[in-house]
């Protein structure tokens, strides 16, 4: 199979495209909300088994999982104390 072509504006149209339709996916927790509900809407509606369907699912989940150690594991140095980075919300410790 052929690799992905994963790249941060692919993921910042996908975003949009997801704004566009619900502003609240601005916040990226939404976001991912409904690209886990599309993942799950769009497995549920192909023509496989439900075992299948199950077993797709845990690879699907595999792969995110994956990706996001593998990104984590290039992040050469986390910022030292001191030099922390991040978004401060009302009502955040």
């Amino acid at each position: 199979m052929d690799q992905l072509k994963l790249s941060q504006p692919l993921i910042d149209a996908v975003q949009e495209a997801l704004v566009s339709a619900d502003p609240r996916a601005s916040d990226p927790l939404v976001a991912m909300q409904y690209l886990s509900a599309i993942m799950g809407y769009a497995l549920a509606k192909t023509n496989m088994p439900a075992a299948a369907r199950r077993d797709a699912l845990e690879q699907l989940n595999a792969l995110a999982r994956h990706v996001l150690e593998d990104l984590e594991g290039q992040q050469d140095s986390r910022p030292s104390a001191g030099e922390a980075f991040g978004i401060w919300r009302p009502g955040d410790p």
